[in-house]
Formats: C-alpha cells, structure tokens, sequence
C-alpha cells in the first residue's frame, strides 16, 4: 500500500470517528456549544443525571407593553414541586436584538423577589424585536428554554 493510500484511509477512519463524537450527546452542554446553536437556541434542560421533571419549573412573564427608553420589567416565576422557589443558586437573563451576533448578548442576574419570583428592570435603547431567554440554576439543574420574542415599541 502505498503512502496516499494510508494518509486517506487514515483521514477517513478520523472523519467517521470525528462524526461518532458529535453525534453523542453529552450529560451537560457548556454555554459555548448552547451559544452556537441557531439564534432562537434549542431548550434543554440539564439536572446532572435527574429526570427533567425533578427540576425546577420555570414560568417566564414578559410585558405586554414595553417601550424604548423606558424601564421594563421582566420577570421569572421558579417553583418545584409546586413550592416557590427562593433560594435559587442563579438567576440571570439573556437579552439581545434580534439578528445580533453572541457576542453582542447581554446577560443580567435577576434580583430575588417574593413567593419564588426573580426579576430585571431594564431599559432598551431602541425599539425592535428582542430575544429574551433565562437562565436558572437551582434544586440541582440547570434549566433553559427557547428564546421568546419581545416587541419593544418607540
């Protein structure tokens, strides 16, 4: 056999080893593969190793009406077991304008409230359409879910 035989079977055995690996699915996923999925990020919800109904529950409220230049209020209700949740271990928010790159993100904790509510004050700059996502850590999970679209008016 010769020297380019050997150099494409060996490319060709790293490619098929290279695609076996992404298509497994790790236990947890860092927020730089989360980051790189398309922009309206796929949910996941991660509880290192715990059944997903183990987790908190999440239930976010966005405006109805919201305003450029004007504090907004965007808030998340955290239970489990159907008990407020208030002592999670993070609670932060991801904002940006629709279309804009990763990098231009802005990611907000959240103040902790009353009876498991958490929540941001927040002005935007100009009016357009947002993606608002959260990020909670709590009860021994980590939990996402798709970004939601907010319509900030002039």
């Amino acid at each position: 056999m010769s020297v380019k035989s050997w150099m494409v079977g060996g490319l060709a055995l790293m490619t098929v080893l290279g695609l076996t690996a992404c298509g497994t699915t790790p236990e947890k996923e860092t927020s730089e593969k989360q980051e790189a999925h398309e922009e309206e990020h796929h949910g996941h919800e991660e509880g290192h190793g715990e059944a997903a109904e183990d987790l908190a529950q999440v239930e976010m409220k966005l405006p109805e009406d919201a305003h450029a230049g004007k504090e907004t209020e965007i808030e998340v209700k955290i239970t489990h077991d159907g008990k407020p949740v208030t002592d999670a271990n993070e609670v932060k928010f991801e904002l940006w304008k629709k279309g804009a790159s990763k990098d231009e993100h802005e990611k907000i904790d959240a103040n902790k409230g009353k009876d498991g509510v958490y929540s941001i004050q927040h002005t935007f700059a100009e009016a357009g359409e947002y993606k608002v996502m959260y990020h909670v850590t709590a009860k021994g999970g980590h939990v996402m879910e798709p970004a939601e679209t907010l319509t900030v008016k002039p």
